[in-house]
């Protein structure tokens, strides 16, 4: 019996000992779920902990391919989705953010207003006149036609303008860019008529991707206009009545970029989109950026060109752009002295013509990433014209493994070869040709420059031509520290 009664007595502490270790598991098991889902590596309690100081320094987007990728692949109407990051991926960004800290100072937000104005716009003019906030407004012709009182205040108040097309047209738009040239240049003259000046900057309706082909961006480059896309979709115009709520999720989720431009909109129907105003611009003033207007010197943002079609679209013959496709006297700010000339009734003296007006502050670096690579620039090495950055082709040839074939002194032509194909410059007239292995010779619209033995090309142009995207770009201050390795 007293085997037996032993035999019993253990097996009853056997079975209450695996009880108890179970129960502690699970409790433990619960306690870690819970705390982590709330509070996960304290990451809520720590000023400067880890998601915190990566979103203050840097922000959401992930590294620059992650962010450059994403807005060639949306439509105006289409809100973006990013990644649910985890708390590696946290830690993870906040120690690249800490190699490179965005300082507070720098980091800018440019709103921009599309499709008005309209009755909605003053709703919007008041709420930035208020919060000491300048931002720039894309009109289109139609609208500056039955709201011109509008696009005055817009002016008076030390807003930016720009040209987003006169009717918003897609289909005719985007089948003929002779359609496209028109419709520019019809709402040019419109806004002139209304303030005195017509604006440099142009955003295509519902953006460039798929909607742009190279021609049109350097035809409208060629004239002197300045093609904006925008980094952040508001996504007030994915739908009809899209509430303050979603707007704010769509701001929220958006990149946030040293120098970041947000869409929305002020047409009709937006509504919404005023009662989101002050939130949005409260959310990025809690993130340390400051509001200024775009201007032409601003180095454009613009998506990539689609290899799909989404447009049947007419050619534009060679002799038609020789025709109309000129430069235009656009200007994007009112110019005092000539105001007051045309005011006390002189005619404004011709201004003389300048094929390349080039700007080199000897303060500045100049600093390019491409997919192959950085560039870094010092003072000398680059020059700025209106609406292009200049560099050595030699420079840009050895940093994207291509060549430079000149056959003597006396050639007429340089030849910068690429694995993609063959640029064919003239060295008296600048005049440049490109050819692939498969297709035909093709004239482009940029022009190179030699001077004193070293030919210089326009940086974008030559990437979109080679088909290597530009992704990322700044002009730095020399005393902010030493040329990057």
């Amino acid at each position: 019996m007293r085997v037996s009664e032993r035999r019993n007595l253990h097996a009853l502490r056997k079975s209450w000992s695996n009880t108890i270790g179970k129960m502690l598991v699970l409790m433990l098991t619960v306690v870690f779920v819970f705390g982590t889902a709330v509070d996960p590596i304290g990451a809520n309690k720590a000023e400067d902990s880890g998601l915190q100081l990566w979103t203050k320094q840097v922000g959401d987007a992930g590294t620059a391919d992650d962010f450059l990728d994403k807005p060639f692949r949306l439509s105006e109407r289409e809100a973006p989705q990013l990644p649910k990051l985890t708390a590696f991926d946290e830690m993870a960004n906040s120690a690249i953010a800490a190699k490179e800290p965005v300082p507070s100072s720098s980091k800018v937000v440019y709103l921009t207003f599309d499709d008005g104005p309209s009755k909605h716009t003053a709703d919007v003019l008041d709420i930035l006149e208020r919060e000491n906030v300048k931002a720039t407004f894309f009109v289109l012709g139609k609208q500056v036609k039955q709201h011109p009182e509008l696009l005055k205040r817009i002016d008076k108040e030390g807003h930016a303008i720009g040209n987003h097309s006169y009717n918003h047209a897609y289909k005719k738009l985007y089948s003929d860019f002779r359609h496209f040239w028109q419709q520019i240049r019809d709402t040019g003259q419109v806004i002139k008529e209304v303030v005195g000046y017509e604006p440099r900057l142009v955003r295509a309706p519902g953006g460039t991707y798929l909607n742009f082909d190279r021609q049109y961006f350097q035809l409208l480059s060629q004239a002197g206009y300045i093609v904006h896309d925008w980094h952040v979709d508001s996504g007030d115009s994915k739908r009809s009545g899209v509430p303050e709520s979603e707007i704010m999720k769509s701001i929220r989720a958006g990149v946030r970029l040293p120098h970041t431009v947000v869409l929305m909109h002020d047409s009709a129907g937006h509504g919404e989109t005023v009662k989101a105003l002050p939130d949005i611009i409260k959310f990025y003033r809690d993130k340390g950026y400051t509001f200024e207007i775009m201007t032409p010197d601003l180095e454009p943002v613009q998506f990539k060109v689609s290899t799909r079609k989404r447009w049947e679209r007419k050619s534009v013959t060679q002799a038609w752009i020789d025709q109309h496709v000129k430069a235009v006297d656009v200007r994007g700010e009112k110019q005092p002295e000539r105001q007051g000339e045309q005011q006390s009734g002189k005619q404004p003296a011709k201004q003389p013509e300048k094929q390349v007006e080039r700007q080199n502050d000897s303060s500045l670096r100049f600093k390019a990433t491409t997919e192959v690579g950085m560039l870094n620039l010092q003072p000398g090495q680059y020059k700025r014209t209106q609406q292009n950055t200049y560099i050595p082709a030699r420079i840009l040839t050895t940093h994207l493994d291509g060549n430079i074939i000149v056959s003597d002194n006396h050639s007429t032509q340089i030849e910068l070869q690429f694995k993609q194909g063959t640029i064919t410059v003239n060295r008296a007239t600048g005049a440049a040709v490109w050819q692939t292995d498969t297709s035909e010779r093709e004239r482009l619209i940029w022009k190179g420059i030699e001077e004193d033995g070293v030919l210089w090309v326009p940086l974008r142009p030559v990437l979109d031509t080679i088909g290597v995207p530009l992704l990322k770009y700044e002009f730095i201050p020399l005393e902010m520290g030493k040329i990057d390795a």
